[in-house]
């Protein structure tokens, strides 16, 4: 299934209602059916896993066994479609026909892999099974009410003139004829409509002549009252001298199996047609054999010339940098039962790197045994690069803008201090407005050289343990000058001991204010709490702002995400301060969530990971 996602291979073989099941070439392993064939399969077999084609097989004769393995092989072989009409021998069953319709999985020029087939069963009560088998008598014939009941469409033709001796309800209904029109009458001139299938009606003649059957696997059919595909068997019935002397036509409805056939084709082809429009290729890891299986793409994103390869020597093209993380998360993808999204890059040569994004997921048998991963690749080196090149733009303009900025800084708190005596004086006035401005012009260049930093992987962390109270005070009292309109209020558990980067938690608590007041009417009540047990400290931060609606935010933390409303045009930004939190909160093994109402406010929230031994004073809880 190397080119196909098998979730939609098995979303269709849940949908269709005849026992339809996937099995694999070597072997015949059943890797996935439906409800419909599980019923069947664990009627016939007392093995409760691991199924393949052979239970099917071992319920033949030694003629049909072999007739079976031709078909499939010539499906196989071919890379065609096949049908075969059998009847099955088991106990405690009533006798019954069975057709299967084999159909490959073709993966443009690539061996057959895998085969999907569909099982249809007829059950034929005992009493008038004995027609159904070759060499049988016209004596039989005098069991013909029986038949007039059976699910499939029955006649009986007499002598090469194909006079029709006998036909059933359903065969009646099918031709859109009564009794009285068929019954005695030659069937070309009982039915004129097979005037355009002289050679159809030729082969039949021919079983007089030579005593063998003839079987058409699917035809289309389309009269005044039915349109529909069907398969045909045409069987000789034979007198004492084994001659034969009328022909029992066997017509079933197979219109369902064909229409799910051609939706699967469908299926196969848009999803094809898709993937080469996304230039995406796909790959297929098979577990057992530590195989993995590209698609023609993937084959040339790697460079490949074999299709196949050891999974150690795939492993092999990822830069070691990025290996331990692959391998976490697919591992935690297995244990969940989830898909995986994966960004990194892969050598090809000492000078040629390339960045990929892989998607996939595993598929188990039904003891919850993984049976192979199956997924998506796309060449994501351009977009990346271009990613690099940003992050490098970002962080040298924001680093030149820092250091004149750090100058005029100095110089306004110089002016600042020399005029500090004077009170109500105009020029300390304005100093004091562009000593703000400053302080915000430079929060937003640290967050541009923090989100270079991030992207590039060069942040670090400079972990110290400190009490994280001390730290929010700090960064409220300097809030409170810069917003003065809003009320900034402090609710605290007294002496929180955490291990973290105070500079990089600053700036988490900074931004998330700055957010609260940026989307909150002037003179609102801002509220930042800090709570702890064992295991973690939890900071929020409230506010009484416009709230975010639910489908926003998934995408709140995503980098330069920015909602987009009517409430927000207004609203100065960049959509890099959420981001910046979460990654780094992140990198201090921490989690971060927000909870809002929308027109109501938002409460943001991030956690921190305490050491079991750090000392947490819960006695005091005070208001600022």
């Amino acid at each position: 299934m190397s080119n196909y996602p098998i979730e939609f291979l098995h979303a269709l073989l849940s949908q269709h209602k005849n026992p339809t099941f996937i099995f694999q070439v070597d072997g015949y392993p059943i890797i996935s059916s439906n409800k419909s064939f599980e019923e069947i399969i664990n009627n016939l077999s007392s093995k409760k896993d691991g199924y393949s084609a052979h239970t099917l097989i071992n319920l033949l004769s030694d003629n049909e066994k072999q007739l079976f393995l031709d078909k499939l092989n010539r499906c196989i072989s071919e890379r065609t479609d096949e049908n075969l009409i059998v009847h099955p021998i088991y106990s405690n069953q009533p006798q019954a026909i069975w057709e299967f319709s084999f159909t490959p999985v073709l993966v443009k020029n690539q061996p057959v892999e895998y085969i999907t087939c569909t099982l249809n069963e007829q059950q034929i009560p005992k009493s008038f099974s004995a027609p159904l088998k070759p060499n049988l008598s016209t004596d039989n014939i005098h069991f013909k009410a029986l038949f007039d009941q059976a699910p499939l469409g029955i006649c009986v033709l007499r002598s090469p003139d194909l006079i029709t001796e006998y036909a059933n309800d359903n065969i009646l209904s099918l031709w859109g004829r009564t009794r009285a029109e068929l019954i005695g009458y030659p069937q070309e001139l009982a039915r004129p409509e097979l005037e355009s299938q002289k050679e159809i009606i030729k082969k039949v003649k021919n079983i007089f002549v030579t005593g063998k059957p003839f079987i058409i696997e699917e035809v289309k059919v389309s009269t005044l009252v039915l349109d529909g595909y069907f398969s045909a068997v045409y069987q000789p019935l034979t007198n004492e001298k084994d001659e034969v002397t009328s022909i029992l036509i066997i017509l079933r409805d197979i219109t369902q199996q064909v229409v799910f056939k051609k939706e699967l084709q469908k299926a196969k082809d848009i999803l094809k047609l898709a993937m080469d429009a996304s230039d995406m290729g796909s790959w297929n890891v098979d577990l057992a054999t530590k195989t993995v299986i590209f698609s023609e793409r993937a084959k040339q994103i790697y460079k490949l010339d074999d299709s196949r390869l050891n999974i150690e020597m795939a492993k092999s093209f990822i830069v070691a940098a990025h290996l331990e993380h692959i391998t976490d998360t697919i591992r935690k993808a297995l244990h969940h039962r989830s898909g995986f999204n994966l960004e990194y890059q892969i050598k090809l040569s000492k000078n040629e790197t390339k960045w990929v994004r892989v998607a996939g997921k595993a598929y188990y048998d039904q003891d919850g045994k993984p049976l192979y991963i199956a997924g998506a690749i796309l060449d994501i080196t351009e977009h990346k690069q271009d990613e690099i090149r940003k992050n490098d733009f970002i962080g040298m303009v924001s680093h030149e803008l820092k250091t004149p900025l750090t100058s005029l800084s100095a110089y306004v708190q110089l002016l600042q201090y020399k005029r500090s005596n004077i009170v109500g004086d105009f020029t300390s006035d304005t100093l004091d407005k562009i000593s703000i401005q400053l302080k915000r012009m430079s929060v937003m260049i640290d967050g541009f050289l923090n989100v270079s930093l991030l992207e590039s992987g060069k942040i670090i962390l400079n972990k110290t343990y400190f009490n994280i109270n001390d730290l929010i005070e700090r960064i409220a009292e300097e809030n409170r000058l810069i917003l003065p309109s809003n009320f900034i209020q402090v609710i605290s558990n007294k002496k929180i001991m955490v291990y973290a980067d105070w500079e990089k938690i600053a700036t988490v608590v900074n931004n998330l204010i700055s957010n609260a007041a940026k989307y909150s009417n002037k003179d609102s009540f801002i509220a930042i709490r800090c709570d702890a047990n064992r295991n973690e400290c939890i900071i929020s931060v409230e506010d009484e702002g416009i709230g975010i609606r639910p489908h926003e935010i998934p995408k709140l933390f995503d980098r330069f995400y920015r909602v987009d409303n009517a409430n927000t045009k207004t609203i100065a930004g960049f959509g890099v301060g959420l981001y910046i939190c979460a990654e780094v909160v992140k990198r201090h093994e921490g989690k971060i969530w927000v909870e809002s109402e929308y027109h109501k406010g938002s409460t943001f929230y991030f956690s921190l990971p305490l050491n079991p031994n750090t000392s947490v004073d819960l006695s005091t809880q005070h208001l600022n």
